[in-house]
């Protein structure tokens, strides 16, 4: 199902601005985006308006337009990796707790939009932390509570919250607070397949989501031909930057390129009139700006998964409304990955397996001068595409130039669908000014439901490691809700935040399996938790036993001595003495017997001793 028609209250208050302009900017085309709609709202008085209008009866299937995949290989040119062979890194487990939870308790349970009886699959766990609100945006209701004790202070639907800028369909919330500027930020899209497909974007007037809003509202096609859908957002503090998929209004097919909006952040903050650029970005998609947690940053960075089978990602660098970047694909070392597809995979007690998700980034960060993003993987590499063994969660953090810094995998690595191994899906990050890393997840396994957890590394622990996984908020029975669709739908995407009044502590929002009523189809009922970890008064752990790399001997055997010697030491281990011994022709010049032999686990740095072939 791919539409869901929705009445909205309220009018369109317009404001007309400059036509389109074209033009260039770092190589990539753009054009001015007018605003075509602008209002100001009271959050509050939106909740007391939906509060006048209860709606009574049972609940009405509303399914959000699924985003779409783009068919992989996602490749443009691509350079050549310098680590060659890979890496080989560990998973980069440590055998150590992950801090528990300081403070947690529901952020939103599955209800219908408030003043209707319409329920929606999934979610888009989207949610944001400020000095005394939390403030969560899903596609059923925005609700804003008390940070102390998760007290509920106001819920207004999300058709409600966007009806004054002419959203009819609105879809796929998200939503940012800025410590720097005090600021809470919004976006979603609308009206999917149709003429009237708009980008829609807001502002608080002040740190307190619960007071006014200036919002605002951007025309996609003026030639009615594409739709946008799954928005992106990130911001610096001079520019704010949303990216969106652009699909077919005939067929829903992807349209070839993706689009990036940036906003002058200043502008907006000001209240003043501003023409947004619009930059195409072709073969792009889902290109994820950071949240960049520094006053003084000017430019942001921008991310893009690449290919799964390849391991690569894109790297961007956006100043103003100049995009550069992005033109070759850069090779990950952890490795390459199985495509892990959207079709219901993941396991869970009592059957009726979940959607998982594609391997698009779920969202980035830019901290202390380095950029760190999340994505659902598929293991093991050059499995079946969409039907992995297992899904996993990959983290990734990267340096100012797009290069590797470092990066893990938490992952089971004896998963299967059917033995109670753990799943991970659906993560998402941030960085405290520590280094501390969060990664937030859904985690599922055939022996209990759907839950929500984390993992965490301390700043000061090993490169490439990650503490063991903890369940944030166990779930509550088996999710089955498709209204009669072909996916068990989740997701599509969870938040992650440092917590900004200490900027140490850090908050994950996450979805778990809340308890089913009734049974059959329709039946299952997702719910969200906040978690806090860390913080003042929360003493960290002892630190782990320290992480050395082990020498795990590769098979060289058959390879040129060049490329056995490269393959060797990127395991950990040293060529030890090499031999010349009599062989075939065929064999002159390669490894014709190695000790010990492969798949040996070794001290780091063990010698390897190679016989090489010479002919008679």
């Amino acid at each position: 199902m791919r539409r869901t028609l929705l009445l909205a209250a309220g009018g369109i208050a317009g404001i007309a601005l400059a036509a389109p302009a074209g033009g260039t900017t770092g190589g990539y085309r753009a054009t001015q985006a007018p605003v075509s709609a602008a209002s100001v709202v009271d959050f509050m008085q939106l909740a007391r308006l939906d509060g006048l209008r209860p709606a009574y009866g049972p609940l009405h299937p509303g399914v959000m337009p699924e985003p779409q995949e783009k068919a992989e290989p996602n490749m443009r040119a691509t350079l050549s990796t310098p680590f060659d062979p890979p890496l080989g890194l560990p998973d980069g487990h440590l055998s150590a707790p992950s801090p528990a939870p300081a403070q947690g308790f529901v952020a939103q349970l599955d209800a219908a939009r408030a003043g209707t009886t319409t329920s929606f699959i999934p979610p888009d766990t989207a949610g944001a932390v400020g000095p005394t609100r939390l403030m969560s945006t899903l596609n059923s209701n925005y609700v804003i509570q008390d940070r102390a004790d998760g007290a509920v202070l106001g819920t207004v639907s999300m058709s409600t919250f966007w009806a004054s800028v002419g959203a009819g369909v609105p879809f796929d919330p998200r939503v940012l607070y800025d410590p720097y500027s005090q600021r809470w930020l919004v976006a979603a899209v609308a009206d999917p397949g149709l003429a009237t497909s708009s980008v829609v974007y807001g502002i608080s007037d002040s740190g307190d989501p619960a007071g006014s809003w200036h919002l605002y509202s951007l025309d996609v096609d003026p030639t009615d031909s594409t739709w946008a859908d799954f928005p992106t957002l990130g911001f610096d503090q001079s520019t704010i930057a949303i990216g969106v998929n652009l699909f077919t209004n005939a067929g829903d097919e992807y349209a070839g390129f993706s689009r990036l909006y940036a906003i002058d952040y200043a502008a907006l903050k000001g209240n003043a009139s501003s023409t947004p650029t619009a930059i195409s970005i072709p073969k792009g998609f889902t290109i994820q700006p950071a949240v960049t947690y520094s006053p003084s940053e000017s430019t942001l960075y921008l991310v893009e998964h690449g290919a799964s089978g390849a391991g690569t990602y894109y790297f961007f660098t956006l100043n103003g409304s100049t995009l550069s970047g992005g033109t070759s694909a850069l090779s990950n070392p952890l490795g390459s990955w199985t495509i892990p597809g959207s079709s219901d995979i993941l396991p869970q007690s009592g059957g009726s397996p979940i959607a998982s998700a594609d391997a698009r980034i779920g969202n980035a960060v830019f901290r202390n001068g380095h950029v760190y993003y999340a994505q659902t993987i598929g293991l093991p590499a050059g499995g079946e595409a969409g039907n992995p063994r297992r899904t996993a969660v990959q983290w990734v953090e990267l340096d100012r130039s797009g290069a590797f810094v470092q990066g893990g995998r938490i992952v089971d690595r004896s998963a299967t669908a059917d033995n109670g191994g753990r799943w991970y899906a659906y993560p998402s990050i941030s960085v405290n000014a520590d280094d501390d890393v969060l990664v937030g997840f859904s985690i599922f396994r055939s022996t209990s439901f759907a839950s929500a957890g984390y993992a965490f590394r301390y700043g000061s622990d090993a490169p490439n490691t990650m503490r063991d996984p903890v369940t944030l908020k166990a779930g509550e029975g088996n999710y089955y809700k498709t209204f009669g669709g072909s996916r068990n739908r989740w997701g599509d995407y969870s938040s992650t935040q440092v917590d900004p009044v200490d900027d140490h502590a850090l908050w994950t929002l996450q979805e778990y399996a809340g308890r089913p009523s009734g049974a059959g189809d329709g039946s299952g009922r997702w719910a969200t938790w906040w978690g806090k970890i860390g913080g003042p008064g929360v003493p960290p752990p002892p630190p782990p036993p320290a992480f050395e790399l082990s020498c795990q001997v590769p098979r060289v055997v058959g390879q040129k001595l060049a490329k056995a010697r490269a393959r060797i030491r990127s395991r950990h281990c040293r060529v030890g003495k090499v031999s010349h011994v009599r062989s075939a022709r065929k064999q002159k010049g390669r490894v014709v017997r190695e000790r010990p032999g492969e798949g040996k686990r070794l001290a780091s740095g063990a010698k390897i001793n190679l016989w090489v072939g010479r002919a008679r």
